[in-house]
């Protein structure tokens, strides 16, 4: 989908995460597929980004929440919201119904990511897929850390003192392959200085999964026979 900033959201908000649940990112939107009737928005915060899908075509954008508060104002905006970890909720939709699920920053967090998946995946279409964006523990940053000895969790980031499981982009696509599922396209943004990017370059290329922060993946659900 084409991300166009809405009215109503701050420009100070745009893309950036100082509202930790009403902020839009446009790289996840970027992810989505166009022609989504039905949309499952796991971790959806205060429904900004349902808000946003609905004013841009979506008939009908689900939410799952842990944050009671967030999640009882997403309720303004989304066709239903279940409150509570995606872990431990019953999801109340009809199986075989959902386009796009979007897991943005919401796997890692989980103790088992693989049980999530396997979760979510029976609500979707034939052919449905799950957007998700999941932090790289490969990233170039934290090897450094990690060859000094340090490994320190923080409040946000890679290193978020709340997940639960780490990723490369080799785990990610088993993560989604043991459940049938198929990468068939990354969304993804190099953040490294020119010094990585021509050490990437001497050493051709072999550090090329260190350049990037997080992964943003849209993976497809094989259409049955």
């Amino acid at each position: 989908m084409q991300y166009r900033p809405p009215a109503w959201l701050p420009a100070s908000e745009q893309g950036r995460r100082s509202d930790y649940y009403g902020h839009l990112r446009a790289e996840v939107i970027a992810a989505i597929p166009d022609g989504c009737a039905t949309i499952l928005d796991v971790g959806c915060g205060r429904g900004t980004l349902g808000r946003w899908l609905k004013e841009n075509g979506v008939r009908t954008v689900l939410g799952v929440e842990l944050q009671a508060a967030a999640g009882e104002e997403a309720k303004r905006w989304l066709d239903g919201v279940v409150i509570g970890g995606i872990e431990q909720v019953d999801l109340p939709w009809p199986e075989g119904e959902v386009d796009c699920i979007i897991c943005a920053d919401v796997l890692e967090h989980t103790v088992d990511p693989w049980k999530v998946v396997a979760k979510l995946k029976r609500l979707l279409r034939p052919g449905g897929c799950i957007v998700a964006s999941i932090p790289n523990v490969a990233f170039h940053r934290n090897i450094r850390k990690m060859l000094r000895g340090e490994w320190r969790y923080a409040g946000e980031g890679l290193l978020d003192r709340t997940h639960l499981r780490f990723f490369t982009f080799s785990t990610i696509e088993e993560l989604f392959a043991s459940n049938g599922l198929a990468i068939e396209a990354v969304f993804k943004k190099i953040d490294a200085g020119w010094n990585i990017r021509l050490l990437n370059a001497v050493l051709f290329g072999y550090l090329r999964h260190t350049l990037y922060l997080h992964y943003i993946v849209r993976a497809r659900l094989a259409r049955t026979s």
